[in-house]
């Protein structure tokens, strides 16, 4: 895997397949990346902020210790589409309607984000800070929100079936209920 800093981003940038690339400390942010196809690639500690996915495809793709904000990952190919997220800083994105099964967050704060009609079966958001986020209309089944917090999920309009809490964190799925717990 070839690592790609600010100072040599140029020798792929322009390409519409980006394979086998490990990006280290880049900024995106502003950045027109529609239409590319980037495989087997890591962003590692890069700034992905307002960049544009349009019609984007992921596959195999690893976002390690990145901040993500502005993003409509709603609007990326989805036939192929495989991303996972570990340690990010993912601020006021969208995944509307999207089809995520098996997607890892794990470990990062996803500050603000809309999962509304997102299929998450499957997921791990173990160890998140969800604040502000949307769930609504969504597939939540067998996902993993063990030791996440800030989460408002209503159970009566998501599917929670075999959804993973801590004990501790369980009391988030009241808070659409507007009742005290002392």
């Amino acid at each position: 895997m070839k690592k790609i800093t600010q100072s040599s981003l140029e020798e792929v940038i322009n390409l519409e397949e980006i394979e086998n690339i490990h990006f280290l400390r880049v900024n995106f942010s502003f950045l027109d990346l529609s239409e590319k196809v980037f495989s087997n690639c890591i962003f590692e500690k890069c700034n992905l902020s307002n960049t544009n996915f349009k019609e984007t495809t992921f596959d195999d793709v690893k976002f390690i210790k990145s901040k993500i904000m502005w993003i409509k990952f709603s609007e990326i190919n989805t036939y192929i589409s495989g991303f996972n997220f570990e340690e990010c800083n993912i601020s006021m994105s969208c995944f509307y309607q999207m089809e995520l099964k098996n997607i890892s967050f794990k470990n990062s704060e996803i500050i603000d984000c809309d999962f509304t009609r997102a299929n998450l079966e499957n997921a791990d958001f173990s160890s998140c800070n969800l604040a502000k986020s949307i769930f609504s209309e969504t597939n939540l089944e067998k996902a993993n929100f063990k030791w996440s917090y800030n989460f408002a999920i209503d159970p009566t309009i998501n599917k929670l079936k075999k959804t993973k809490f801590s004990p501790e964190n369980a009391v988030f799925l009241l808070s659409h209920l507007d009742i005290e717990i002392e």
